[in-house]
């Protein structure tokens, strides 16, 4: 894990501190946080329209998705846009920003903020 970057995503996630499905740390996700994420991705379908902004999420992500591989952060913050998408209309950038935060893969060139020695 890269240290400022993880200070960063921190700092960047209490912007959210409003919205209970955002985690407060991206290393640190209770069971029940991403059981409801992962409830939401199983159930909720999107429209063309609203599929049409995830896949822009996706392609403006750091990592070009929820998480760097599919893994169960894929799916839990695949349901965690899909939600936002449908319930609160958050566009491709406000769920890319978030999925950037939230990046818990814990290399340094996959996380916000990075910058790589000149």
């Amino acid at each position: 894990m890269n240290f400022s970057s993880y200070i960063e995503q921190v700092n960047g996630l209490a912007n959210y501190s409003n919205v209970p499905q955002v985690p407060k740390d991206p290393y640190n996700i209770s069971v029940s946080l991403t059981e409801e994420l992962l409830g939401y991705d199983k159930n909720i379908t999107l429209n063309s329209a609203e599929q049409s902004a995830y896949n822009q999420a996706v392609n403006m992500s750091t990592v070009h998705g929820p998480c760097c591989c599919r893994c169960w952060r894929w799916y839990a913050f695949e349901g965690q846009a899909k939600y936002f998408i449908i319930h609160d209309a958050f566009n491709s950038s406000q769920i890319a920003r978030i999925w950037n935060l939230e990046d818990g893969c814990g290399g340094p060139a996959d996380t916000p903020g990075y910058q790589p020695p000149a």
